[in-house]
């Protein structure tokens, strides 16, 4: 059965108005696959970007671009295949996590190579992402409910944040500390970690709850 695709990100509807105004757009040689391979090398760019972002403003650029390429192929390649009638559900389900996996890994490299922030904060913030994805994937098992956001939150609103930081380290990179011997980044990373940490347990027991609904009604 084809999973039902659930979105709750803030920027959901105007980034689906967007792309399918793009579809059409795209010349046929433009390929699901080569949108795929566009979106991890633009992660790729922006990890490079982010890892030297303290060497000027040139490389914020470049990552603000790479963030841009990878939502790009990535919000498009999968909506690509299902336009042309060439979706391949599983193996498309595996190729786009499998690829934001080690894009998101990349930049979290980035972050942990560039000294603006303490290196372990972006692994920390990773893993919880992972740990969401995880909840999100057992979570398709169960009900067959795709869940593309946690919450408001999706891969496009992160890549906003990701743009955004981008942004304001071209401006006025976080050179010296503002409490406790954390920067400004350190402290923004450290509040989206506590906001992903409260995300994961309230998903958890919902999740936890339903799941025994359902077992209960199994029973009856």
């Amino acid at each position: 059965m084809t999973p039902l695709r659930r979105n709750g990100g803030l920027l959901a509807a105007p980034e689906a108005r967007a792309l399918d105004a793009l579809l059409p757009r795209l010349p046929g040689w433009v390929t699901p696959d080569m949108l795929s391979a566009l979106g991890l090398a633009g992660a790729l760019a922006a990890a490079l970007g982010f890892a030297l972002a303290a060497s000027g403003p040139g490389w914020c650029l470049l990552a603000m671009a790479g963030i841009g390429a990878n939502w790009f192929g990535d919000s498009l390649d999968g909506r690509l295949a299902r336009h042309r009638g060439e979706a391949r559900p599983r193996r498309g389900y595996i190729l786009d996590n499998g690829l934001d996996m080690l894009g998101y890994l990349a930049l979290a490299i980035g972050f942990a190579a560039s000294g603006l922030l303490w290196p372990a904060l972006p692994f920390i913030a990773v893993a919880l992402h992972f740990m969401l994805v995880n909840l999100a994937a057992a979570r398709l098992v169960v009900t067959n409910v795709l869940d593309l956001s946690a919450g408001p939150v999706g891969t496009t609103e992160l890549r906003v944040v990701f743009a955004a930081c981008a942004a304001m380290l071209a401006l006025a990179p976080p050179a010296s500390p503002v409490l406790m011997g954390w920067t400004v980044l350190d402290l923004g990373c450290w509040a989206w970690v506590a906001a992903m940490a409260w995300g994961y347990a309230s998903a958890l027991v919902a999740d936890l709850r339903d799941a025994a609904a359902r077992d209960a009604g199994m029973r009856r």
